[in-house]
């Protein structure tokens, strides 16, 4: 069995268990190109983090394509200036193959409708180890992992 059915295995039987995530039947099949930036961001921004803390990443970017405010595409928000900090090094590469299927899968099953966390609003996140000032006047929503997130 290859590494992505691996990984979308996981997420099915992650999916299927009561975490407050809700799954979704659909047919509908994401653009290649959406998946793409949608998955970049979940590598980078969350690689390490648990599948629900990757499934926040991918929801705080649809919700803000839902929003309008940073760009009306998943790709326009994701290098929406000074939003990601990754997007700043244009080098920035993919490294550990494994961890790079499960982004795919999860930013397959966000986009496609399949999967997304249930009363999940949040619009802005960081790591525990940063204290960004834009923080103040956010409205903490929850902390998943290494992150924490807000409206």
């Amino acid at each position: 069995m290859n590494k992505l059915k691996i990984g979308l295995l996981a997420l099915t039987l992650l999916l299927a268990t009561p975490l407050g995530l809700q799954k979704v039947n659909t047919n509908f099949t994401p653009d290649l190109r959406e998946v793409n930036c949608l998955a970049q961001n979940i590598y980078h921004e969350a690689r390490g983090e648990p599948i629900e803390g990757q499934l926040a990443v991918a929801q705080v970017t649809i919700n803000r394509v839902r929003i309008g405010s940073w760009g009306s595409s998943v790709c326009r928000v994701v290098y929406a200036p000074s939003q990601f900090s990754w997007t700043l090094n244009k080098h920035k590469q993919i490294k550990n193959t494994q961890a790079w299927n499960t982004s795919v899968a999860v930013a397959n099953e966000v986009l496609s409708g399949r999967a997304h966390l249930a009363n999940f609003n949040a619009l802005y996140f960081h790591t525990r180890q940063v204290h960004p000032k834009w923080r103040r006047g956010k409205q903490k929503v929850t902390t998943i992992g290494n992150h924490i997130f807000y409206t």
